[in-house]
C-alpha cells in the first residue's frame, strides 16, 4: 500500500520526524477499517526506517477522533459475529502496532478524542493536548466494553477507572491532566508550536536513547500483564457487540439515520445531568 485516503504520511525535510495524520475531518475523523489497514501498513514502514526518530500522530480539522465510525448504509458492512471479530482484531493491531513501535509515538489531541481515538491516545508514549480536547469511551453507551487499550488503569487509579467504564463519561483536558492522561494542556493556539517544541528535544537525544528508553518502558508494563490484558479486551469487545442485540440506539439509527440516534443519545443523558 503506497497511497493513503484516510490517512496522510509525511517526513520532515530532516526525515527524522513523521507525522501521521487522520484524515476523515468531516466525520472528526471517525475510524474505519481501512484507516486501520492505512495506519498499519504506515507504522510498519516507520518501522523500517531507522532515521525516523519521531512520531507524531495527530486529526485533520477540529477533533483527534470520534471513536469508530457507527453509521450505517451501502457503504458500511454488515454487523455480523464475524465481522466484529474482523473489526477489533484489526483495531488491536493498530494499537499493538502504536504500542510496540520502537519510535516513540507523540499523540496531538485537539477536540473529541474518544472510544478507539482515545484508546490511540493511550496506546502512545506521550499525548499533548489542547484546553479544550476531551476524551472518553463512547461506545459505553452503545453498549460497548470500554478501556480499550487497557493502560488507563495504572495511570488514573481504580476508582476513577471505574466510574469512566461504568458511566461512559467524558473528561475534559484539565481534568485529563489532573489524572495523568495526558502530559500536558496547552491553548489550542499554542498546540503545534509545543508538540513541536518537544520533538525537537527528542531529536537532540544520544543515537539510540529514545528506542532504548522505549523498549524499557514497554518490557515494564508487559512484566504487570499487559498483554494478557490487551487480549482479554479485544475478546471481551468482539464478544460483547456480537451477542449485544439490538437495542434502541440501533432501532433509531436503522429508522431515522445515525445523526437522530446521536441527538436521541445525548438528550438522555442530559436529561439526568449526571455528569456535565
Amino acid at each position: 500500500m503506497t497511497e493513503y485516503t484516510a490517512i496522510s504520511f509525511d517526513v520532515d525535510a530532516n526525515g527524522e520526524t513523521c507525522l501521521l495524520t487522520l484524515r476523515r475531518p468531516r466525520k472528526l475523523n471517525t475510524i474505519t477499517d481501512q484507516m486501520n489497514l492505512e495506519l498499519q501498513d504506515a507504522l510498519a514502514r516507520i518501522e523500517a526506517t531507522s532515521a525516523i526518530k519521531v512520531v507524531v500522530l495527530t486529526g485533520e480539522g477540529r477533533a483527534f477522533s470520534a471513536g469508530y465510525d457507527v453509521g450505517e448504509g451501502e457503504d458500511m458492512p454488515a454487523r455480523t459475529p464475524a465481522y466484529w471479530k474482523y473489526h477489533f482484531r484489526l483495531a488491536y493491531k493498530t494499537l499493538r502496532m502504536i504500542w510496540a513501535l520502537p519510535q516513540p509515538v507523540v499523540a496531538k489531541v485537539r477536540g473529541a478524542c474518544l472510544g478507539g481515538g482515545m484508546a490511540m491516545s493511550m496506546a502512545s508514549d506521550l499525548t499533548y493536548a489542547s484546553d479544550e480536547a476531551f476524551f472518553g469511551d463512547a461506545e459505553i453507551k452503545f453498549g460497548g466494553g470500554g478501556n480499550m487499550f487497557p493502560v488507563l488503569q495504572w495511570m488514573i487509579g481504580m476508582k476513577a477507572l471505574t466510574e469512566l467504564m461504568l458511566t461512559g463519561r467524558n473528561v475534559h483536558a484539565p481534568e485529563a491532566a489532573r489524572l495523568g492522561m495526558i502530559n500536558e494542556m496547552v491553548p489550542a493556539d499554542e498546540l503545534d508550536a509545543r508538540v513541536d517544541q518537544v520533538v525537537r528535544h527528542l531529536c537532540l537525544l544520544p543515537e539510540g536513547t529514545l528506542v532504548r528508553n522505549k523498549e524499557a518502558k514497554r518490557r515494564w508494563y508487559e512484566q504487570m500483564g499487559l498483554p494478557a490484558l490487551v487480549a482479554m479486551s479485544e475478546d471481551k469487545s468482539a464478544l460483547g457487540l456480537s451477542t449485544s442485540g439490538e437495542n434502541e440506539f440501533t432501532r433509531i439509527s436503522k429508522r431515522e439515520g445515525v445523526t437522530a440516534a446521536l441527538r436521541w443519545q445525548k438528550q438522555r443523558f442530559e436529561t439526568v445531568g449526571a455528569f456535565r
